[in-house]
């Protein structure tokens, strides 16, 4: 039966089903019960990728011994990567694994800027520090100019023309986010690559897609980017990995590898084979969740029914935490509360948004929310991954709330009740 959701959001039988598929959904085993909404600092796992990782992890066989639990070592790997080609629509191009999202994105603007020509490198304010410190670094020790798009205040996000007018013939690379890990805001990417290239034509391109992954339909292929990285902790799997897809005429670059290897093969070392069956495990529970709104038996489209339903799920969530409900006011009606560049249209966002308590700094404000009413939130302050993003905004500090699917729109009412609370 194709599931029907009210406004947007899952029903109540299969939020129920979804949530019961998480680990400490809703209590950990250091304080007991606890609404969790920090997903961008990781989100909850997935009780079936734990159960894949303590199986697979007791394996000691390598890859290529010819024996079957080497075989079965090999197809986990295979899947895996074809897993991770499914999930981003990927029909070209090569798929580079790494021990976290970081480091494929540092591999991706060293092998461009060290080998394709251009005085300049595009990026933004509202940028992961992974990019900015991948982009500041390769401008540096290759003498390129860093040119950095502005953060529009009013909306919290960056205007895709700021971006555009960085860009000239001499631009070697743009790197640049998705969605944003600290104003929720979603770019046009495939807009801004196309326009970017009217500029010029053969310009590389790099998305941080990190925050965005986990939530919304992706398709590599139509946004014509030369790589896009994202990683598995934040995707209901675990730490330890994250993957890039690349495009062909990246991959042939020249690169770190092994020697022996093909000039397009940017794997370093061994893999470990339980983190790509972890993964595997991620996308039969997206196939699932798809199948809840289609017909279909097609991996992918399950994966993008499933990511459309997810997006729908988390805009309902905003826009109640924004605009509240009959019996609970949102926090643009509450006089204590700034949210940080949202408009009366909220717009294509996700449902990860920065916001301050007048009179209460913001780690105070984390430190109530916890003790108080065991809610989790996060503290954004000027250390190294937001002290850009905070400047621009012309901010000291900020909360952020960072929802996921496995979210309820019961946590968000006590979320606003607590805020309400603590206006008093």
């Amino acid at each position: 039966m194709i599931e029907q959701m009210e406004k947007g959001m899952f029903s109540s039988s299969l939020s129920e089903e979804t949530r019961m598929r998480f680990l400490y959904v809703d209590w950990d085993p250091y304080t007991g019960k606890r609404i969790y909404l920090e997903a961008c600092g990781g989100s909850l796992r997935l009780k079936s990728v734990m159960d894949t990782v303590a199986k697979e992890s007791a394996l000691p066989d390598e890859l290529y011994r010819y024996n079957p639990a080497s075989d079965h070592v090999v197809e986990a790997v295979e899947k895996g990567i074809d897993d991770v080609k499914i999930f981003l629509g990927a029909k070209s191009g090569e798929i580079i694994p790494a021990h976290s999202a970081t480091q494929t994105m540092f591999r991706v603007i060293g092998a461009v800027t060290s080998n394709i020509p251009g005085t300049n490198i595009v990026t933004t304010e509202l940028e992961h520090p992974a990019l900015l410190g991948a982009t500041k670094y390769f401008a540096e020790s290759t003498k390129k100019e860093l040119r950095v798009a502005k953060i529009s205040k009013e909306t919290s996000s960056i205007p895709p023309e700021a971006i555009l007018e960085k860009i000239d013939k001499n631009t070697c690379i743009l790197a640049f986010q998705h969605g944003s890990n600290q104003t929720g805001a979603i770019n046009d990417v495939k807009t801004i690559i196309k326009e970017a290239r009217k500029i010029k034509p053969d310009l590389y391109v790099l998305i941080d897609a990190v925050q965005y992954a986990p939530h919304c339909p992706i398709d590599v292929e139509e946004y014509g980017a030369d790589a896009y990285s994202f990683g598995l902790y934040k995707a209901y799997c675990v730490k330890g990995i994250g993957f890039s897809y690349i495009s062909d005429r990246l991959a042939k670059l020249p690169h770190d590898k092994l020697y022996g290897k093909p000039d397009t093969n940017w794997d370093l070392g061994s893999p470990a084979h339980m983190m790509y069956a972890s993964w595997s495990t991620v996308v039969d529970y997206l196939c699932w969740l798809g199948s809840h709104f289609t017909k279909s038996t097609d991996r992918r489209t399950l994966i993008v029914e499933a990511k459309k339903a997810i997006h729908a799920h988390m805009k309902a969530l905003l826009n109640r935490a924004m605009h509240g409900t009959d019996k609970i006011e949102g926090l643009r009606d509450m006089k204590h509360v700034i949210t940080c560049g949202m408009k009366d249209e909220i717009g294509n966002r996700l449902c990860v948004f920065l916001f301050r308590l007048k009179d209460i700094d913001s780690s105070t404000a984390i430190g109530r929310y916890n003790r108080e009413y065991g809610i989790r939130l996060a503290a954004r302050i000027k250390d190294a991954y937001s002290t850009v993003a905070l400047n621009a905004l012309g901010w000291p500090d900020a909360v952020r709330l960072s929802a996921a699917h496995y979210n309820t729109p019961q946590e968000i009412d006590l979320f606003l009740q607590a805020t309400k609370a603590l206006g008093s």
